[in-house]
């Protein structure tokens, strides 16, 4: 196996987006800098970045990658455990996963912009009951067909990664009008969420941030 490249992983210091690349590096038991910036020091640094966002991933130290799911395929391919699958159907498989997790952020996004605390409000309610069920009844459907105990098979994938930071973002009760417990109820997604925290890289991770 040829040498695993220095890798520097910017973000703030929160899970968010950065999370499903720490964990897939951890479960790699792959070594990188695990560098959590403050607002101050990320105005400094946006102007320098490729499209004024975070998480960046350095890679031995003059190679920088942007956007996160760029930048967890990426890590997926490193180590001996292939977390995205050389397999070009495997890999598709992966790859619908994370993208109907993607429309689920997407579907946040404009409530998250709102500036009216009422129409946020509002905004986040109706989420809650009319358009992220049919997302996530989708999504749990998509993984009841798995025949492993991870979204698409046997072996755990960043795809699972996805799954599980969603669910930690909900979980946390970070959106107003949004119930915390709102993805309890998908029995599949949870079959995935308990097989990622279940990990012991994972946990042990967690156990130590």
């Amino acid at each position: 196996m040829s040498a695993l490249p220095k890798l520097k992983l910017t973000y703030f210091n929160i899970k968010a987006r950065a999370e499903p690349i720490r964990l897939a590096l951890a479960i790699n038991n792959i070594p990188f800098e695990d560098e959590r910036i403050d607002r101050s020091k990320w105005m400094e640094l946006k102007p320098t970045t490729t499209f004024g966002q975070l998480p960046l991933l350095t890679v031995n130290g003059d190679n920088v990658i942007a956007q996160s799911t760029a930048i967890l395929r990426y890590v997926g391919k490193l180590g001996s455990l292939k977390l995205y699958p050389d397999d070009p159907l495997k890999a598709a498989l992966v790859d619908q996963l994370i993208a109907q997790v993607q429309d689920v952020e997407a579907s946040l996004r404009p409530s998250g912009e709102e500036k009216d605390a009422v129409k946020k409000l509002a905004m986040r309610v109706e989420l809650a009951s009319k358009t992220l069920p049919p997302l996530f009844a989708a999504l749990d459907a998509f993984v009841a067909k798995s025949f492993g105990k991870y979204a698409t098979g046997a072996d755990i994938s960043i795809g699972d990664l996805f799954v599980y930071q969603m669910n930690t973002s909900f979980g946390s009760g970070a959106y107003d009008g949004i119930p915390a417990s709102i993805l309890q109820g998908y029995e599949h997604i949870q079959k995935v969420v308990a097989a990622v925290k279940a990990h012991p890289a994972v946990a042990a991770w967690e156990a130590a941030h």
